[in-house]
């Protein structure tokens, strides 16, 4: 089921023009999630766009936790195990988050 949620995000995000989308399997490294999904928007605006294709998508099956809709330069969506998190490029490249968790 959570496999499928997170095919589901990741499907969902490359059809709306997201771009260097990877996934990390944390649960060995972490109790927050399971899964870390990780893409990359060209601006604030697509940033808060994708994530809101993110939550309409998932809203059949349970609330979606979010945080930096306002500002559209990192959003974390927080969904059953799996955490989302798009950035614009810059902001991904300053924050290096896949080098925290490989």
């Amino acid at each position: 089921m959570l496999s499928d949620m997170r095919k589901m995000i990741e499907e969902i995000i490359d059809q709306n023009k997201g771009h260097d989308i990877v996934t990390l399997d944390v649960q060995d490294k972490t109790v927050i999630a399971k899964y870390m999904i990780i893409a990359s928007g060209d601006s604030s605006r697509h940033v808060k766009a994708l994530a809101e294709h993110v939550i309409k998508g998932l809203k059949k099956y349970d609330k979606v936790s979010v945080e930096g809709m306002e500002e559209g330069n990192w959003v974390i969506l927080d969904f059953q195990g799996i955490m989302v998190h798009i950035f614009r490029p810059e902001v991904r490249e300053y924050y290096k988050i896949e080098e925290l968790w490989q």
